[in-house]
């Protein structure tokens, strides 16, 4: 029976001498955060006068995250909470 020769390659460990923090510093987490926003401009249809209203959602899920923007000198950030806004416009 031949003898069929096996490879099996592992990826370096995380903790090892792979750690760079000046060229490839470790980083967070990729997340999925979701917002939502709906409005309408001149609602009551006017030609002088002009109303709009906006209604907006961020982090409906109020996830809790840090965040960072690719940079060692930045620091690390936390997601904004969930908040609720709602504007109403008179446009003259």
């Amino acid at each position: 029976m031949p003898c069929v020769p096996v490879w099996l390659n592992l990826p370096p460990d995380p903790g090892g001498s792979t750690e760079n923090d000046d060229h490839n510093p470790p980083r967070i987490a990729s997340r999925n955060l979701f917002d939502f926003s709906v409005g309408h401009d001149n609602i009551f249809h006017g030609d002088r006068y002009k109303w709009s209203a906006r209604f907006s959602v961020v982090n409906i899920a109020n996830k809790e995250a840090l965040y960072n923007f690719l940079s060692t000198f930045s620091g690390t950030h936390y997601v904004t909470p969930r908040a609720v806004t709602g504007t109403i416009g008179f446009h003259f």
